[in-house]
């Protein structure tokens, strides 16, 4: 058998050889030391597999429908067929849940589920895992089947079988713990780990996080929204799907390299943190540098504002002189101001009084002339009705002016005795005024003309008086106003005041900052002194940054990026053999299924499947919907024969394939993924198991009868 492992000694005197002048050997060892052997994976096939014997879950529907799903299965292909939203998700969900402990089962079936039995094999040992779901998950693995499990329940002994307890958990945390080392001890995995840098902008942190056997069971259940990828969705994320291809294959030197880029990937993280943390301190000690040399030239300005003030004359007497005289004057001339604004506003005050009189009087004139106008004429209205009246009186009427007929002497007695009218005949109801009541009344609107006109005079007599004393008022308003607006201004003297005051303060300031100045200048002297030493000392410290932390670092990534390299090519030579057989029976497969388009197949060093297609390399993304789902069933039953025909590889040769051809609706490639079904049932049959969930009816006869589940039309599978 080819040696595939490597002498860790030799190793780290290869690497220490090409640092020799800068590291010792003990360091070189002790950076490229790890936990486990570099020799921990083996490709060699442990000669296990996965086998579902049984699937039992129970429980009670929303609806109050007491159901129970209870399902033999066999190796080889088993398939349930029937239509989508019918319960076939739901069978795979709960399987993973028993072999994982992730649960993936939807929010509104798993409230109904009570209890989950599920019997597996692995080599010649029959497992029962049992879920109860009623509050807390809890349960257990026994090594025996389910009838024995229920068997042993119903009689009270399951705590007589201690030896045949697996593992017993009482919460879903616990179960997903216990049924990973479970199945890491069955098929010799173990965790890989990854980076991801941490998403605040600028950040330099890294988290670690590693590939559980939930990662893992994503090369065992291939679920339906995840056809579009070759391992599954986002696998970019460290790299997830690469290092489950490794662990898979079991591909040497996976471990050392794996955990040695983890420290590569935290010494570069240090890097970035020591250069962020020199970077800071070094714009701080330029900040601290900015800050003293400030200061500095504050305190030479200072000492030199000391020597200059010693030259300085300060007399401030004359502008004292000065501002009095100023200020004396300034104050006549406001009391004259006083005086004269005073004199001249009671004049304008009084003229204002004045006319505010005469306004008032006009109005008053205006009201009594009005009414002296209303009086005559009514008095106009008496006299014109008492002549009429007059007129009326002595009128005779002798012949009707309509008819011309004489008016007899009998109507016009009548006419006076019954005042029944001599022409109309019709009786009057007026009441003739007599004369005396209007000659009263026009009496007495004469009197009371009389008075308003009386009134009248004596108001133009008060203002023909107030006409006079205006025109007096208005000639001393004139008069004061003219001695008021040659009053001399203060505006430039009082602008001189004010900076005679400044002048003054600021001789004040000077002798006072002086004064100061000649109390501090002993100080300013040890101030300067210790400025000068501590700008020096910056500038050693600006040259010591970057020193020996940032070179051991430096050098501790050099030693792991050669170290990483040397691994490489190692692992390149040594996992060529099983590359070169694993390319082969995937292109093999991939001819099998129709895909002659795709000539060859490369696995890159860095294990990237590329497709040559028509001659043109090509990745898994660039394929079709159709292409990729045919080459993504090739390269999982390549890693499944890769253990049957070469005993390579750890795959547990069970697989998952839930819907399958959704996008494979037109019959020719229904018809043709069909045939690769039943292909690979009659060439491997009982040396893998794979369950088969699709809607599509075409594939009632990809496998025996006994192992096709088919429901009618819009029958649940449960």
């Amino acid at each position: 058998m080819e040696n595939r492992q490597i002498n860790y000694k030799e190793f780290v005197r290869y690497v220490h050889d090409h640092f020799s002048d800068t590291t010792t050997l003990e360091e070189v060892e002790d950076i490229l030391h790890l936990e486990d052997d570099y020799n921990k994976d083996s490709p060699n096939s442990l000669g296990k597999s996965l086998v579902i014997d049984r699937l039992i879950f129970k429980g009670e529907k929303k609806t109050g429908e007491i159901f129970m799903f209870d399902q033999p299965v066999q190796r080889g292909i088993n398939i349930w067929i029937a239509d989508n939203h019918k319960g076939k998700s739901t069978i795979f969900k709960v399987i993973k849940f028993a072999l994982t402990g992730s649960d993936s089962i939807k929010k509104d079936i798993k409230h109904w589920i009570t209890e989950i039995f599920l019997q597996f094999s692995i080599g010649k040992v029959v497992y029962t895992c049992y879920i109860n779901r009623t509050g807390r998950d809890r349960g257990g693995v026994y090594r025996f089947s389910i009838d024995k499990f229920i068997e042993l329940r119903e009689n009270q002994k399951l705590d007589d079988v201690k030896k045949e307890i697996e593992f017993e958990f009482n919460n879903r945390n616990q179960f997903e713990e216990k049924i990973q080392d479970f199945f890491f001890e069955q098929f010799s995995f173990y965790t890989l780990k990854y980076t991801q840098k941490n998403s605040a902008k600028d950040s330099f942190e890294m988290n670690t996080s590693n590939l559980s056997w939930t990662t893992y069971f994503k090369s065992i259940y291939l679920e339906s929204n995840n056809y579009e990828y070759l391992f599954f969705e986002n696998e970019k994320y460290g790299a997830q799907g690469k290092k489950i291809f490794e662990m898979i294959l079991g591909l040497p030197l996976t471990y050392p390299i794996n955990m040695l880029n983890i420290q590569m990937d935290r010494v570069l993280e240090a890097i970035g943190k020591k250069k962020l943390f020199d970077k800071n301190k070094l714009e701080f000690t330029k900040s601290t540098k900015v800050q003293l040399e400030k200061r500095l030239s504050v305190v030479q300005l200072e000492q030199k504002a000391l020597q200059e003030g010693q030259k300085i004359e300060f007399n401030e007497r004359p502008l004292i002189e000065e501002y009095n005289k100023l200020s004396q004057k300034v104050n006549e001339t406001r009391k004259q101001q006083r005086i004269i604004t005073d004199t001249y506003q009671a004049v304008k005050n009084d003229l204002v009084a004045l006319e505010t009189e005469v306004q008032s009087l006009e109005s008053d004139k205006g009201k009594v002339l009005l009414e002296i106008t209303k009086l005559k004429k009514r008095e106009l209205n008496i006299d014109i009705y008492r002549q009429s009246e007059s007129f009326f009186t002595n009128l005779e009427i002798k012949t009707c002016p309509h008819c011309e007929k004489k008016v007899s002497e009998e109507k016009k007695k009548i006419e006076i005795e019954d005042r029944i009218c001599s022409l109309c005949g019709e009786e009057s109801k007026d009441q003739k005024i007599d004369p005396e009541e209007i000659n009263e009344k026009a009496k007495l609107l004469k009197d009371e003309r009389i008075k308003h006109e009386e009134k009248l005079e004596q108001i133009e007599t008060t203002l023909r008086k107030l006409d006079g004393e205006i025109k007096r008022m208005r000639k001393k308003y004139t008069d004061e106003y003219a001695k008021f607006a040659i009053l001399p201004s203060v505006e430039t003297d009082s602008r001189r005041l004010t900076a005679i005051e400044n002048e003054i303060e600021t001789i004040g300031k000077q002798r006072t900052k002086f004064a100061d100045l000649i109390s501090k200048k002993e100080s300013f002297i040890k101030e300067e002194a210790i400025i000068l030493f501590q700008l020096n000392e910056i500038s050693k410290q600006e040259l010591q940054i970057d020193s020996t932390e940032m070179k051991r670092l430096n050098l501790k990534r050099d030693v792991l990026d050669y170290a990483l390299q040397g691994l490489e090519k190692k692992r390149i030579q040594l996992n060529k053999d099983i590359l070169n057989k694993l390319q082969e029976l995937i292109i093999n497969e991939i001819h099998a299924f129709g895909l002659n388009s795709i000539n060859n197949l490369e696995i890159s060093d860095k294990y990237e499947l590329v497709f040559i297609q028509h001659g043109v390399p090509v990745s898994f993304s660039d394929l079709t919907e159709g292409e990729k789902l045919r080459v993504k069933l090739a390269f999982y039953l390549s890693l499944i024969q890769l253990d049957i025909e070469h005993n390579l590889g750890r795959h547990p040769r069970f697989l998952i394939f839930d819907s399958p051809g959704s996008e494979e609706m037109v019959p020719k490639h229904l018809q043709g993924l069909s045939d690769i079904f039943k292909s690979i049932n009659d060439r491997f049959k009982d040396q893998l198991q794979i369950f088969v969930g699709s809607a599509l009816r075409d594939f009632s006869n990809i496998t025996d009868k006994e192992k096709t589940f088919i429901k009618k039309e819009d029958e649940f599978v449960f």
